[in-house]
């Protein structure tokens, strides 16, 4: 009875395998999609970047140059995004696989008309990760998929490699999947994701030193680059506005943190008769936000304390004395007075323009009164644009970096 076990357990290992089993070669990874509106019609228009597989081709192209790519583009229509994924089967030779794809891009049109079918879709997919970063785009999520990125052989890779960075500093707060649902899912109804747009940078650059030269300048024609500076507001399932890169900036100091951005200081020197005005930029080191509501009979106020240490990145006025403990002291007041002055400008766009609760308020007020939050949750897009704040900032510098003072200009740059 023995010897028959040990066989039957012999014959089921050499007869066992991955009954699903794939090969690689004929799988078709998509890196990044995109979901477009088809105007005037209920349909939506998928883009897919698909990787090719390595070996294929000669020398590949890195970020717009010569050579083959490394990616195709691949397109498909539905009534639903389930369906657009469906019909990509109709057009390759390969199983489409989406649990690589590390970005999904919302075409302007679409985020403006309402996003709740296209998230269910998401949420429900098998292959979709909460994990996955979503942008908006002010133009069709079409162009965005498509374009190169510098450096890079996959574009889709190059995407993520952006938002990864933004984690560790920048201006802008990555989102993903699951925090922009959670915030959709909120007090307030209220989300948002960094906005990808396509700009002339390399036209705008030459525009302005044509001016200097005073005449044209022959100079190669180059494409349009993406840039990611901006935050798409979306509420309630739709996109009410965007915030500009200057807001944007607030915005992350107040949402999440504002450690790994930057304050420019439009510095005007006080009691120096030997210095002159120029921009100081800082680097955030480190710093913290805390948003602290009051509830009193005259009605609600939000105590907004914004705390940061910060270094001196680049100086362009002369004559500041950066040994002088009261210039020092002089330069955090002013940087303190800066970052209130965005802060309150950002929280006037979200009060009076957007219409929409994307610095937090309605978050801090739940968690610090439960119960009032309850009798008044109802009307808190009528309450929102009311409310009072106060700003309190504090800067401290914790270094001049390599050098104390600016280097001199010459009398050319003066």
């Amino acid at each position: 009875m023995r010897k028959l076990a040990l066989i039957l357990v012999c014959i089921s290992l050499l007869t066992t395998g991955c009954w699903d089993y794939q090969e690689v070669d004929r799988l078709a990874t998509v890196l990044a999609l995109g979901i477009d509106r088809i105007p005037g019609s209920k349909n939506i228009l998928l883009t897919v970047q698909i990787g090719k597989p390595e070996g294929k081709g000669s020398s590949k192209q890195i970020g717009g140059q010569g050579g083959e790519k490394s990616y195709i583009i691949m397109n498909s229509e539905g009534k639903s995004l389930s369906e657009a994924i469906l019909s990509l089967g109709k057009q390759s030779t390969r199983r489409i696989v989406l649990s690589h794809c590390k970005t999904a891009v919302l075409g302007r049109d679409l985020a403006e008309t309402g996003i709740g079918e296209i998230l269910d879709d998401l949420k429900r997919a098998r292959e979709s990760r909460r994990t996955n970063w979503i942008l908006t785009t002010d133009k069709t999520a079409k162009e965005i998929i498509e374009k190169d990125i510098a450096l890079e052989q996959l574009p889709g890779r190059g995407l993520d490699h952006i938002l990864q960075n933004f984690k560790k500093a920048g201006q802008v707060v990555p989102m993903n999947f699951n925090d922009f649902f959670a915030r959709l899912n909120g007090e307030s109804h209220v989300s948002f994701t960094p906005l990808a747009q396509l700009e002339d940078i390399d036209k705008q650059v030459t525009n302005q030193l044509a001016k200097v030269v005073g005449r044209s300048l022959d100079t190669e024609e180059k494409p349009k680059t993406l840039t990611i500076g901006k935050t798409a507001i979306f509420k309630n399932l739709r996109m009410v506005g965007v915030l500009n890169e200057d807001d944007t900036r607030a915005h992350k100091w107040l949402v999440d943190s504002p450690k790994g951005s930057s304050i420019t200081l439009a510095y005007a020197p006080q009691a120096q008769t030997n210095g002159d005005k120029g921009d100081i930029i800082f680097e955030i080191e480190d710093g913290q936000t805390t948003i602290t509501p009051h509830i009193t009979e005259e009605g609600i106020t939000m105590n907004i304390e914004c705390t940061t240490k910060v270094l001196i990145h680049e100086l362009t006025a002369t004559g500041v004395n950066l040994v002088d403990p009261k210039v020092v002291a002089q330069l955090e007041l002013q940087t303190a007075e800066t970052m209130k002055l965005q802060l309150e400008h950002t929280i006037n766009t979200a009060q009076k323009e957007l219409k929409s609760d994307c610095v937090g308020f309605a978050e801090n007020l739940h968690d610090y009164y439960p119960l009032e939050w309850k009798q008044i949750k109802d009307n808190w897009d009528d309450i929102f644009p009311t409310v009072d704040y106060q700003i309190f900032c504090k800067v401290k510098i914790l270094s001049s970096g390599t050098i104390s003072n600016p280097t001199l200009r010459s009398e050319s740059e003066e």
